[in-house]
């Protein structure tokens, strides 16, 4: 009984784990990147620069986009989107939001 509480409470933690941040990471979103960007059928004024962002969740891990954010250009030479100061906190919380996207 014991063994199964440890596994129950692990298995809780790593859910928890795999979704903190994502809603501070939804706010910044929604503050900093929805001009530029699209989710569905929400998209902000010059969402054709940026693009639509629905499944990158599962096209791309979490090391390449924190990789991606904090400098486009590093992963993609050819990038359109800037340089965008975030602290590494805020790119934490963007890319757990970024990771529910899937």
């Amino acid at each position: 009984m014991k063994k199964t509480l440890i596994f129950v409470i692990g298995v809780l933690a790593v859910a928890r784990g795999a979704h903190a941040g994502s809603a501070e990471g939804k706010a910044l979103y929604d503050q900093k990147c929805q001009a530029c960007h699209a989710i569905g059928d929400q998209a902000g004024k010059m969402a054709n620069l940026g693009g639509k962002l629905d499944g990158v969740g599962a096209k791309r891990d979490a090391a390449w986009l924190k990789a991606y954010i904090a400098d486009p250009k590093s992963k993609m030479p050819d990038a359109k989107m800037p340089k965008v100061k975030l602290s590494d906190q805020e790119i934490d919380d963007l890319v757990a939001y970024l990771g529910t996207l899937k």
